[in-house]
């Protein structure tokens, strides 16, 4: 018994896993039309910052003090939409299987999710661990797009594929729908 103690104690241990190169794939929302021209869209997240002012809403007239009002958290998203030729674009699956141009475009034809590619070259196999073997990657030219390049803090940023047309519409409340009154002119003594 000792001796098998002594075996896996003297046993050399496991290598660490290789660390994955190069930036993650981002997720976005691609078609093709007719003309060959590829729309890209994605969602970013504008994150909440230090500091951020908060809207406090006016007093109702005659009470020196506010009725208690609910706490709202509001986030910011916005919606961008890139064109550009498909032809600049290489597209190969997720294992690793090279896409013709014009299987491209069938594929497409219809607006699907994909990976894309932001920094130009191919991406680790480590990273691509987790989607489906026929999910597309695609690999327009090296950073063409401007997502996440110098975001906030330095940090890529995180994308959510929803398209535009899928955001309810947003009512801002307690915000006085008037501008404040004129200041009064200054008087010369």
């Amino acid at each position: 018994m000792y001796s098998l103690v002594l075996l896996a104690a003297l046993a050399p241990a496991a290598p660490e896993p290789a660390e994955p190169s190069g930036m993650p794939p981002t997720q976005m929302l691609a078609s093709i039309d007719g003309t060959g021209k590829l729309t890209l869209t994605w969602v970013m997240c504008n994150c909440d910052y230090p500091g951020m002012p908060e809207i406090v809403p006016p007093l109702p007239k005659g009470e020196d003090k506010a009725p208690e009002a609910p706490k709202v958290k509001v986030r910011s998203m916005t919606v961008t939409t890139a064109e550009l030729s498909a032809k600049h674009v290489t597209a190969y699956t997720v294992d690793g299987r090279p896409v013709a141009a014009d299987k491209l475009a069938t594929m497409l034809a219809k607006e699907r999710s994909v990976l894309v590619v932001l920094d130009g070259k191919k991406v680790d196999p480590i990273l691509l661990q987790l989607y489906k073997d026929d999910t597309l990657v695609l690999v327009p030219p090296a950073h063409s797009l401007n997502v996440g390049m110098g975001g906030y803090y330095g940090t890529p940023a995180t994308v959510v594929p929803v398209p535009a047309r899928a955001l309810p519409p947003v009512e801002i409340r307690g915000v006085p729908d008037r501008a404040p009154p004129p200041l009064p002119p200054e008087r010369k003594p």
